[in-house]
């Protein structure tokens, strides 16, 4: 390549990088937690944001807290269960009417019930399926859109073995593979919308805390109960600030690791 390539190169990726302040970012599962904490960064970024999630009561107060310190028009909450696509697309729809295009998805929902594998499966993978096949035919250039970010909360979970949590490793495993797959620039020549994702390693959320009572057997729930106080945990914010890092290195495929400890890294597809 010669150096006029390279600069062109380097143009163009940066003319396609997303910028946060300004845009409209949609995120599901965002009444608390992560999900918050990634919709507080955004908002301090300059983003209109739309917070869905499927409990209405949690989703409300958090709207009205945001709305508070950001802006009446800023913020908007919707009701979702990332589990129906009628859900998805009125969610899509009000934060299109209300504020604006939406150029950042957030694919956040998920649970960890061992329980009920069904349900996880339906939640954590299926909910990221659906928000990101529904960015692609709302952002994408080739079906009338702007481009876009699409960004999918995995898990430390989706790129190691975890014996205690094998459905919740099998979707978040999962995630990794179709944000690699789709966030191909095969994909992105002619969509214009970038995929990508991010694996979080522990953070003290409630997901961690239900845990305990839904685990995949009782054996998995004793050492549940006897190794948790001695994981590593990182705090919210430095899970938002990797997510931050990600949208605005905008490396099309991308899967960033945000661990305790340690700054935000790549991680590369096994067998390319």
């Amino acid at each position: 390549m010669t150096s006029q390539q390279k600069i062109d190169v380097e143009c163009q990726r940066e003319a396609d990088i997303m910028p946060i302040t300004g845009s409209v970012a949609l995120l599901t599962g965002a009444a608390r937690g992560l999900g918050r904490t990634f919709a507080q960064t955004l908002l301090a970024r300059g983003a209109k944001v739309c917070v869905t999630d499927i409990n209405e009561e949690q989703g409300k107060e958090t709207e009205a807290e945001l709305q508070a310190e950001y802006g009446t028009n800023n913020v908007l909450f919707v009701k979702c269960d990332v589990t129906k696509d009628e859900d998805f697309r009125n969610a899509w729809s009000q934060a299109t009417e209300t504020l604006g295009t939406v150029g950042i998805l957030i694919n956040n929902a998920g649970i960890g019930n061992e329980k009920n594998w069904q349900l996880t499966v339906n939640v954590n993978l299926g909910g990221c399926m659906r928000g990101t096949f529904l960015g692609l035919e709302k952002m994408g250039v080739d079906k009338g859109g702007a481009g876009g970010t699409i960004v999918n909360i995995s898990s430390i979970a989706g790129l190691k073995v975890v014996p205690f949590g094998p459905t919740y490793a099998a979707t978040k495993h999962a995630i990794v593979g179709l944000s690699r797959s789709v966030g191909h620039d095969f994909h992105y020549a002619y969509t214009k919308v970038k995929v990508q994702c991010l694996c979080p390693s522990f953070v003290q959320t409630q997901l961690i805390v239900n845990s305990k009572s839904t685990a995949f057997s009782p054996q998995t729930a004793a050492v549940l109960e006897k190794i948790g106080g001695t994981f590593k945990y990182m705090t919210a914010e430095t899970v938002a600030n990797g997510l931050i890092q990600l949208i605005e290195e905008s490396r099309n495929g991308g899967c960033m690791v945000v661990e305790a400890d340690k700054d935000p890294y790549y991680v590369d597809a096994p067998v390319q």
